[in-house]
């Protein structure tokens, strides 16, 4: 073989040896990209839904077609990874794909550590690494919002007497930064509150509040019965502003603020009831008074079941009244009383017991020398008339129904009558007789057939035509307070009605005992009279009110 065949055959292996070569690479390529670059494992077309799982068990449905394409895209170009690669700290859910021929269940591992937006796929294939464009997006659905650290209003507490109790909000509107750098609602209702948190609390409890992190603002309102009846915008002792027994409800109200340095914004709502059980309170409304006025005693925390005993000098068996925790007892002291004097009235509940003393200041009554028709007033005032008011009247007197049916003011029965405040109480003589007796109410004259109306709302106890005092109307407006009207004209209630104040009850007359057209209208508490111009000016002195 001469030289140049020797160079043509080094030369043709040469050549052969760089095809070789070239061919080797090419097949070392293509099974890189083979391995390197995912195959297609999901087809959009092929979804008909997806549910995501957290641990817990909650679910969060992808119903939006369009939001398919990005959990397909993020499997199909999720990148192999060995297992190890993933780390330890980890947080597993459950991804379900519906597909057309069945469920398709994938695993998700969330790296904890948000900052190394680490999110795993577990396929039929391995562990795949999905990308971060695609992470962000997925993180940012409300399944994963307990991944985040402030993904909840931060934590408060009550602190009773030294005792702290966690409390869950009610509800929030809560907003988190997310791996995305955006702000999103988190919608973990299941870390709400659905527990009833309820505190007893005494005259001397301290009611203290503890915050993971102090609100930018604080309102707390508290209710009872449905009322406000408190309102503060600083954390402050409520127990101690509360001085009645009950179930108060609480709402509180925190607010968080948006801040440079905070992944966090929003409010929060709690509740709580507090339980207040207090001693027994009482109060009086005068410690001085005239005869013919009314005392009225109040004790506060005091449940029905609890007895109320009052012992008084003064001339008068008082009932008792319930009113939600409070006890209402009525004590008239009557005209006919010892004047200027103290009296004492001890109240008592238990272990609790208080004693006050009544004064009762003298007072000086008119006199009226009055003539009227000894015709009229023989056929009106006799044995016969006596007999019909002791059977018609007098058991009407004691009558107290448990219910206060009067409310606020009172108001004049008969509009622009003529009055004179001497009227009650005054001492009357009749046709020069050597006897008197005491006038028991106001006189208020007026055009007959002016109407008169219910001066309060209250039950008709009768209506009816009596001897004496001509057609008649007594009101019982609750816990023993009588209206009493007499010598009208017309009678347009009966016995038995229910009246509201305002309401017209008949017309002014001058029927029975009477020397012309008004309306004799008096105030009783069971059987003793008490000035009417005083409820007509001021009401029914109701202590605490």
């Amino acid at each position: 073989m001469d030289k140049s065949q020797k160079t043509a055959k080094k030369l043709g292996l040469r050549r052969y040896g760089t095809r070789a070569i070239i061919l080797v690479l090419m097949v070392l390529i293509a099974a890189f990209i083979l391995i390197a670059v995912p195959k297609p494992v999901l087809k959009l077309a092929d979804i008909a839904g997806i549910t995501l799982m957290d641990p817990l068990g909650n679910t969060s449905i992808v119903s939006d077609r369009n939001a398919f394409s990005l959990y397909v895209d993020a499997v199909n170009s999720a990148r192999p990874i060995d297992r190890k690669q993933m780390g330890q700290n980890l947080k597993t859910y459950g991804m379900d794909i519906a597909l057309r021929d069945g469920t398709r269940r994938y695993t998700l591992y969330v790296d904890r550590d948000l900052e190394k937006k680490g999110l795993y796929v577990e396929t039929e294939s391995g562990i795949r690494r999905v990308d971060t464009e695609y992470m962000e997006k997925i993180l940012s659905d409300a399944i994963f919002d307990t991944l985040y650290e402030n993904n909840r209003p931060p934590r408060v507490a009550l602190k009773l007497d030294g005792t702290d109790t966690a409390i869950l909000p009610a509800d929030y509107e809560w907003h988190v930064k997310k791996v995305d750098s955006r702000f999103h609602p988190i919608k973990t209702d299941y870390l709400k509150g659905n527990s009833y948190y309820s505190f007893e609390i005494g005259k001397d409890s301290v009611l203290e509040y503890d915050f993971e992190m102090p609100p930018d603002a604080f309102y707390l309102f508290v209710y009872r019965n449905n009322d406000l009846i408190l309102s503060t915008s600083r954390p402050e002792n409520i127990a101690a502003l509360l001085n009645e027994d009950g179930l108060y409800n609480c709402i509180m109200q925190l607010e968080w603020n948006q801040a440079e340095n905070r992944d966090f914004y929003g409010k929060a709502t709690y509740e709580f009831v507090l339980a207040a059980d207090y001693p027994v309170r009482f109060e009086i409304s005068a410690e001085e008074i005239d005869p013919g006025e009314l005392v009225v005693i109040r004790a506060s925390n005091i449940q029905p079941n609890e007895a109320l005993d009052i012992e008084t000098e003064i001339d008068f068996r008082p009932k008792t009244f319930q009113e939600g925790n409070t006890r209402i007892v009525l004590l008239p002291v009557s005209y006919y009383h010892q004047e200027n004097r103290s009296f004492a009235v001890k109240v008592s509940s238990g272990d609790t017991s208080q004693e006050f003393s009544v004064r009762v200041r003298p007072k000086e009554f008119a006199v009226q020398h009055m003539r009227i028709d000894p015709a009229v007033a023989a056929s009106t005032r006799n044995e016969k008339s006596a007999v019909e008011i002791r059977e018609k009247l007098y058991p009407l007197k004691p009558v107290s129904d448990p219910v206060r049916y009067w409310e606020g003011e009172f108001i004049l029965p008969v509009e622009g009558g003529r009055i004179s405040p001497q009227d009650f109480g005054k001492r009357r003589y009749v046709n020069g007789s050597p006897t008197s007796y005491r006038h028991n109410g106001l006189d208020i004259g007026h055009d007959e057939g002016t109407p008169i109306v219910a001066t309060n709302n209250g039950r008709v106890l009768i209506a009816d035509y009596l001897i004496e005092t001509g057609n008649t109307i007594i009101i019982e407006h609750g816990y023993g307070l009588k209206s009493w009207h007499y010598h009208m004209k017309d009678l347009y209630v009966k016995t038995g009605d229910v009246v509201k104040k305002g309401d017209v009850i008949g017309t002014v007359g001058s029927t029975g005992f009477s020397t012309g057209p008004h309306l004799h209208f008096s105030f009783t508490i069971n059987d003793v009279w008490i000035n009417p111009m005083t409820i007509l000016e001021q009401g029914v002195p109701l202590v605490g009110e």
